[in-house]
């Protein structure tokens, strides 16, 4: 549900389910519109901020077949993550709920964000835990 950027991403993302299949939902700036936080760079809109925005229809949604999921749904039910940027060493970090860290799903992440796997690692972080659970069949 996505477009592949032409350079390297920041960004917010979530796996949901619906119908019969898992979409990746995104919010991404390249990484040349990214904003620095600490030593990274980001995209420093939250997940709260861009669901609401996705569910009022003031921010472009890919997949309008999604709308009423993303309406009846709060934007934590659904496993979720970041990507960011860290200037030193110069890699891309994925912070993500565990079930997200999948190779299947996370080669879906490196390809939605334009993300070097060589310069790119994964990790869970205590703000993206467990919300609902995907379907084991895929990644």
């Amino acid at each position: 549900m996505t477009s592949t950027p032409t350079l390297p991403a920041v960004g917010i993302l979530w796996f949901v389910a619906h119908g019969y299949r898992t979409h990746l939902l995104t919010r991404a700036v390249p990484l040349d519109q990214a904003k620095p936080y600490d030593d990274a760079l980001t995209l420093p809109d939250g997940h709260y901020e861009t669901w609401e925005a996705w569910r009022c229809r003031t921010l472009p949604l890919s997949g309008p077949a999604l709308r009423p999921l993303i309406a009846t749904t709060e934007y934590d039910s659904w496993p979720r993550g970041r990507v960011v940027y860290l200037r030193k060493p110069g890699r891309f970090v994925v912070y993500a709920d565990r079930q997200l860290l999948r190779p299947a799903r996370l080669a879906r992440v490196h390809a939605a964000f334009g993300l070097p796997p060589e310069r790119t690692i994964a990790r869970t972080d205590p703000h993206y835990r467990y919300a609902t659970r995907l379907p084991e069949d895929e990644g």
